[in-house]
């Protein structure tokens, strides 16, 4: 579906049609660090870079709560 490898899924970039959605969880952290398309690779982001460069839809939720 995204054509990015278990582990390495990037959150930036996915086939076309392929909505990103963020949760909600990563806005406690001043920056991330998603996969670049490999399991071997990562990106340092702040949150506003995240946000700004994988065009998500929106912010979700997937917490218990």
């Amino acid at each position: 579906m995204t054509g990015f490898p278990i582990g390495g899924v990037c959150p930036f970039a996915p086939k076309d049609g392929v909505k990103v959605y963020l949760d909600e969880s990563l806005k406690r952290f001043d920056k991330v660090y998603p996969a670049c398309g490999s399991r071997n690779s990562a990106i340092e982001l702040s949150i506003p870079e995240l946000e700004k460069y994988s065009k998500a839809v929106e912010w979700v939720n997937i917490g218990k709560n």
